[in-house]
């Protein structure tokens, strides 16, 4: 965070991956049944991390990909903690997911507006991420809301976090740069991705009888 502060937005591309090295280091030394989902994970995030400060437009494409896969495996990862019984409009319609759909559904327009004017050879690279991005986050959210795990409100966190991210990014690299937002944007990024190991670091089943039910 020291580099995004002090120093130009290029010096992240050598300070960056020691986040994601570090919390690959956390999670292979205090898991016990490693996933190796998540190393691949944070290695994509290291990489898209490289490509968007040298140059994000320009790798657009590269870096969507990158997110995917991140998506991807974050979703596959967090299957286990979801059961069929859990994908139902009862258990999941409340305040806070109204309140991220709409907040999902702004941020979507918000992004249109300012950035597929720049872009428009992109959109479709634009709306894959953005269709990663609440998937992802609404895998988030089952868990959350479920209730049937400790920590789970650190995916509620990973979920804004992740939310946050997107729109913010794409405003800062291709509508309007400012050195606040690349702060704002790193240490919301760290934020999340330290949430989401604590998470599968961290968490046990607290309601013995969910165990029951058939996962997916």
């Amino acid at each position: 965070m020291c580099s995004a502060i002090f120093l130009d937005k290029s010096s992240l591309i050598y300070t960056k991956p020691f986040v994601q090295i570090a919390l690959i280091v956390l999670y292979l030394t205090e898991v016990k049944r490693i996933n190796f989902l998540f190393p691949i994970m944070m290695l994509a995030v290291l990489v898209l991390d490289v490509f968007i400060y040298i140059d994000f437009v320009k790798y657009l494409n590269l870096i969507t990909a990158l997110v995917l896969v991140y998506y991807l495996g974050g979703v596959l990862m967090l299957k286990q903690y979801i059961s069929k019984e859990d994908i139902k409009v009862s258990k999941l319609v409340s305040l806070p997911v109204l309140v991220s759909v709409a907040f999902v559904s702004y941020l979507i327009y918000a992004i249109a507006e300012l950035a597929l004017p720049r872009a428009k050879d992109s959109i479709g690279a634009i709306l894959l991420i953005a269709t990663g991005a609440l998937v992802f986050s609404m895998a988030n959210f089952i868990v959350y809301m479920v209730d049937r795990y400790e920590k789970s409100i650190y995916l509620f966190v990973t979920a804004c976090c992740t939310l946050f991210i997107d729109g913010l990014l794409a405003i800062n690299e291709m509508y309007y740069y400012a050195k606040v937002f690349t702060i704002l944007i790193n240490l919301v990024e760290i934020t999340g991705l330290y949430f989401l190991t604590s998470f599968f670091i961290e968490t046990k089943l607290i309601e013995t009888k969910s165990s029951k039910g058939k996962y997916f």
